[in-house]
């Protein structure tokens, strides 16, 4: 019989979209009182380390990866898109566990009009503009780039994904403060290719993220870290499991 393999240190990035009391809950959108559940089970776990920032990360992830307890995780929280729900929803609740989030945005529909094609129909704004953003920065929250029209780059030649992508990253740099903007990438729908994968080198960005699940350690690739979608109508044991499973 096989002696039984000890967990690897990691880091677990988990991924959100919506807070939101209004909409239809769905994959995408989650309830403020299901969110806030799900934050108070993070700061008080005993099976889980402490919510890092992925800033923090950053500078410094081989650090994160050599933990003295190999079942003791770190998490990383994320959000896709820039919803301006994270910032009347979900945001007081981060602030109100005293938790860092990290947010991705679809920089050509930020502090404008536009929406995505299924909630054309909500009568008001619904992306963050700037001067929310800029008070989540000031409360430690970070800030990355996601494309400018959350588009499948995929299904783009790398000239458009270019386009996409280079405008996006230099956004992020033009208007996120220096202490709160992320070098880390986040891919639309997951999807990426080798084109991406230079594209996001050759302009210095140092990290991307999927939608593959599991934890990362100290052997992911830099350009494929995994995160673990939350979905708006998972319970709190399935959160829990989606979490303990990786621990």
């Amino acid at each position: 019989m096989k002696p039984k393999t000890a967990p690897r240190p990691g880091v677990l990035i988990i991924l959100y979209h919506r807070v939101n009391d209004e909409l239809p809950e769905n994959a995408l959108v989650i309830r403020t009182e299901r969110f806030a559940e799900q934050m108070a089970y993070l700061k008080s776990s005993p099976l889980l380390g402490e919510v890092i920032s992925l800033r923090d990360w950053e500078e410094r992830p081989d650090y994160y990866y050599q933990l003295p307890n190999p079942a003791y995780l770190k998490i990383i929280i994320t959000f896709d898109d820039g919803y301006r729900d994270n910032f009347t929803n979900a945001f007081p609740v981060l602030r109100q566990w005293n938790l860092p989030a990290s947010f991705f945005l679809a920089t050509g529909m930020i502090d404008t009009g536009k929406k995505f094609a299924r909630y054309a129909a909500n009568p008001e704004r619904d992306m963050l503009n700037l001067k929310e953003i800029a008070e989540m920065a000031d409360q430690g929250m970070t800030f990355g780039p996601h494309t400018q029209n959350h588009v499948h780059l995929t299904a783009l030649s790398p000239e458009e994904q270019q386009r996409e992508i280079h405008p996006s990253c230099d956004y992020i740099q033009e208007h996120i403060a220096p202490g709160s903007r992320l070098n880390t990438f986040c891919y639309p729908y997951g999807e990426y290719n080798s084109a991406t994968i230079e594209i996001l080198r050759a302009a210095r960005i140092r990290h991307a993220l999927t939608v593959r699940p599991g934890k990362n350690t100290i052997d992911t690739p830099s350009y494929e870290l995994r995160r673990v979608e939350i979905s708006g109508i998972d319970s709190i044991q399935t959160f829990k499991t989606k979490l303990t499973q990786w621990a």
